[in-house]
């Protein structure tokens, strides 16, 4: 079985917006992960530039004379998703509540909240996308699987968001593809009412 850890979590935080933060730097430790014989080092960075986390340093320790460290071993490897995972674990989110929650634990709030009003959808869309884009998530899947719509509502209430000023400083491929989102969504897309 996996075992996923972290340590080295820098105390230096970036505030990424919508109430996101995560650390500057941590390092992801794996242990268990099949075919690969030993412990697993991924040292993350958040990257100005790309505005998200990056692995800047993977190591694979073996654990033991007679284990071998090969590029087969190197390929098992899942640097993204060790990434994504600790990401979620050290990231805090300070939205809807008094205090800081991990981004694991806001993105379950997310995902167990059905009653919402078209201005909370469209809050809750945009604090998912920065969580998502800070810790190299697919950032409009990750909203869609959370808020249970369409990865195109998805797109219109990021666009929404962007318009009504809580999505500053992200890109969307259409700044028109806002669409008919008067009620709050449903699992089958936008309702008008």
């Amino acid at each position: 079985m996996v075992k996923l850890t972290t340590a080295d979590i820098s105390n230096d935080r970036v505030e990424v917006g919508n109430g996101v933060s995560i650390p500057r730097a941590w390092t992801a430790i794996l242990t268990g992960e099949p075919d690969v014989p030993g412990a697993i080092r991924v040292e993350v960075t958040f990257d100005r530039r790309l505005g998200r986390s990056a692995a800047a340093l993977v190591s694979v320790q073996r654990k033991a004379e007679g284990d071998e460290v090969t590029s087969l071993t190197l390929r098992e490897v899942r640097v993204q998703a060790a990434v994504q995972a600790t990401g979620l674990m050290v990231s805090t989110v300070l939205a809807g509540t008094d205090h800081p929650e991990s981004g694991a634990a806001y993105l379950k709030r997310m995902r167990d909240r059905k009653e919402r009003t078209t201005e909370e959808t469209i809050a809750d869309a945009a604090t998912i996308y920065r969580l998502a884009a800070a810790v190299s998530m697919a950032p409009l899947k990750t909203v869609a699987d959370n808020l249970s719509v369409s990865q195109s509502t998805a797109t219109r209430l990021m666009n929404r968001a962007r318009v009504d000023g809580l999505a500053e400083g992200i890109r969307l491929p259409r700044a028109d593809a806002t669409g008919p989102v008067v009620g709050a969504p449903g699992p089958t897309g936008p309702s008008i009412s």
